[in-house]
């Protein structure tokens, strides 16, 4: 079968095609300007894209993450187009087009899949995200290289307060009511795992004030409320940037700290500011050479398995994160992992676990035989493909 793949920014592309070509497909790149041009609606990409489905017999278009320019040209030219969501909020999912007959659908956040097929997408399915380990097997560093990602506890990722990732900026001429009401709800969020208020908590007055300040302005296929958008791309990210600078502020004040973000990251008291890792290169480095590695999920993940934790696991890395109820389907707590399910119990976890070595490197090769086994990209391309096929 030929596979034609929608090439952008994004990871695992290359895991991915070593798959598809794995799985007896040929496989053909087709340059994606996401980021660049309307996903939407845009006729030019539509016909760019029009041409190359009829100049060969392709069996099937794939991307990560959704696009709904590339699911109406699927669909005009009776191609299956398979799309890989790995982001979570993602609005281009909210579009007429998702619901196209000629799409198949998948997901990494279990929540996000119930939610897609009882609105009535037939062909969604359920796909967590997975990890190349045989390739991070192959990165084990010895020497200077390995004591420069040494460390008690590390974390890899944004704390959305980068520069102008300060999403709470366009609230900041709301008036007072709603300030005091909007971090009212933040604060109940704050420790609550496993379930997301945000979104049934904006009122209508709420969202009338935040229209007032920071309007929405949506494309004609869209179907997310104005609240949906408020909830997951501003407060969801609002409260993940602070509780992130929280805890590691907290934890640097007891353990060695490790933060790898950009360079323009707000300096966190006591915490090591290591600026950003290649994720190709670096990253895994990091995982396999520290004791505790911190996954804190964006607070829009309602209950997958974030794409860091899967790597830190495929690593060797010993994972502690907050509560996913998808980790449970496949890992076991105190086996394969560790979760808390507050602040406290980050720091007491954290303690135990530097003072328990042994302990934790049990967890730590539990779960890296369990992503070894049964969560690597073969895996997900293999399920992926029968999916598709309708098996």
């Amino acid at each position: 079968m030929n596979v034609l793949i929608l090439e952008w920014d994004s990871f695992a592309h290359e895991y991915v095609i070593e798959e598809f070509q794995k799985a007896g497909c040929k496989t053909e790149m087709f340059s994606w300007p996401f980021g660049k041009e309307n996903m939407r609606e845009n006729e030019p990409l539509c016909q760019r894209l029009r041409k190359t489905l009829k100049e060969k017999d392709y069996g099937l278009v794939f991307s990560f993450n959704f696009f709904p320019v590339a699911a109406k040209v699927c669909n005009e030219c009776a191609v299956k187009y398979a799309a890989w969501v790995y982001d979570s909020p993602y609005m281009l999912l909210y579009s007429k087009y998702t619901m196209l007959d000629t799409n198949y659908m998948f997901f990494f956040d279990k929540s996000l899949f119930c939610e897609f097929r009882q609105h009535g997408v037939r062909n969604a399915f359920y796909l967590p995200m997975a990890a190349p380990v045989a390739y991070y097997d192959s990165l084990r560093p010895s020497g200077t290289k390995k004591e420069r990602y040494q460390a008690d506890v590390s974390f890899v990722g944004s704390t959305y307060q980068e520069g102008n990732q300060d999403f709470f900026r366009y609230f900041y001429q709301v008036n007072d009511y709603t300030a005091g009401y909007l971090q009212a709800i933040m604060d109940m969020q704050k420790d609550l795992y496993g379930s997301f208020l945000l979104e049934e908590l904006l009122t209508d007055d709420i969202i009338r004030e935040l229209q007032r300040v920071c309007p929405v302005k949506k494309e004609p296929d869209e179907w997310e409320s104005d609240a949906w958008i408020y909830a997951n791309y501003f407060l969801a990210r609002k409260l993940t940037g602070d509780q992130r600078a929280e805890q590691l502020k907290r934890l640097g004040e007891r353990f060695e700290v490790k933060l790898y973000a950009p360079k323009t990251a707000p300096v966190l008291e006591r915490v090591i500011h290591c600026g950003p890792v290649d994720y190709m290169t670096e990253m895994p480095l990091v995982f396999q050479n520290s004791k505790v590695n911190l996954n804190m999920t964006l607070r829009s993940i309602r209950t997958g398995i974030p794409l860091r934790a899967m790597d830190i696991m495929g690593c060797g890395g010993f994972l502690l994160t907050n509560y996913q109820e998808d980790f449970l389907e496949f890992f076991e707590p105190g086996i394969d992992y560790v979760y808390y399910s507050d602040q406290e119990e980050l720091m007491k976890l954290t303690d135990y676990y530097l003072s328990h070595e042994e302990e934790r490197m049990e967890i730590a090769c539990n779960g890296y035989r369990k992503v070894k086994a049964g969560h690597h990209y073969g895996k997900r391309i293999e399920r992926l493909l029968a999916c598709v096929d309708g098996r």
